[in-house]
């Protein structure tokens, strides 16, 4: 499963986005993150991403945001999944295959073309190994750095 939701019209902003990553002097700018968790934790992390894109353009829609779901949280009809621009299917059971799997995660990044992952709390969140492969695959990690992670 694959879905596209209507939730952020009109499409992202680009133009401003480049021009505040311009004026700050950055290198480049994040216009679509994987939300690499589920329930309660990728719903704090949409609405704050949200309120940041609100606050800081005026507009919450300048970033998309792409939420991995397990059939469980179709069925449930999560609140994350509804909160993200695109959802797409991964295996349920133990976390091992989805939120918590990296190559599952780093597949997702590279079929929807995300800068950004923000992996949330536990899960991922907490294997170095995750934020680690990025810098490689030109990937933003939202969070801790390895080192900090193995401290």
């Amino acid at each position: 499963m694959t879905k596209t939701a209507e939730v952020c019209d009109p499409q992202p902003e680009t133009n401003s986005l480049r021009k505040h990553v311009n004026w700050l002097e950055g290198k480049r700018f994040i216009s679509k993150i994987l939300i690499a968790n589920n329930g309660i934790a990728a719903v704090k992390g949409i609405r704050s991403i949200r309120r940041w894109s609100h606050e800081t353009f005026g507009n919450e829609c300048n970033i998309d945001l792409v939420s991995m779901a397990t059939l469980e949280d179709v069925a449930a009809n999560a609140e994350y999944m509804r909160m993200a621009d695109m959802c797409t299917s991964v295996p349920g059971g133990s976390n091992n295959h989805n939120f918590a799997n990296i190559e599952r995660i780093c597949d997702v990044v590279n079929r929807f073309d995300c800068d950004a992952v923000w992996a949330g709390w536990q899960q991922a969140s907490e294997n170095p190994n995750l934020p680690a492969r990025f810098p490689q695959l030109g990937i933003i990690f939202l969070g801790s750095n390895p080192k900090s992670m193995k401290l």
